[in-house]
C-alpha cells in the first residue's frame, strides 16, 4: 500500500486558542518523532485564526493506527476535548 495523508480541520472555541495552540505544538513534535510518520504539519487558516488544519504524511495504515494510541495523541485528545467547535478528519490517498 502507497503513504497514506491525512488532513483534520479544526475550528477551537477562541477562549481556547492559547491554551490549545501550545496542545497542537506538543502532538505535532511528539508525532515527528513516530518511525511511521513522513510528515505533520500545523497550519492555519489565514482568513480565520480559529481554524487550524494538519497534513500528515504516513508510511501505512499500521502507522496511523500506532500514532491513535501513542501517548502524546491522547493526551492530544484530551486537551481539546470540549474546547473545540468542530473537527473532520479526511483519510486520503494519491490518485494521479
Amino acid at each position: 500500500m502507497s503513504e497514506l495523508k491525512i488532513v483534520a480541520t479544526v475550528i477551537v472555541k477562541k477562549e481556547f486558542q492559547d491554551e490549545l495552540e501550545k496542545a497542537f505544538k506538543a502532538v505535532v513534535d511528539g508525532t515527528r518523532k513516530e518511525a511511521g510518520n513522513i510528515s505533520y504539519d500545523l497550519h492555519q487558516d489565514a482568513n480565520n485564526p480559529l481554524k487550524y488544519v494538519i497534513l500528515e504524511v504516513w508510511k501505512s495504515q499500521d502507522a496511523i493506527d500506532s500514532h491513535n494510541v501513542s501517548d502524546h495523541f491522547e493526551t492530544f485528545k484530551n486537551a481539546i476535548d470540549g474546547k473545540i467547535e468542530s473537527l473532520t478528519i479526511d483519510v486520503i490517498k494519491k490518485v494521479y
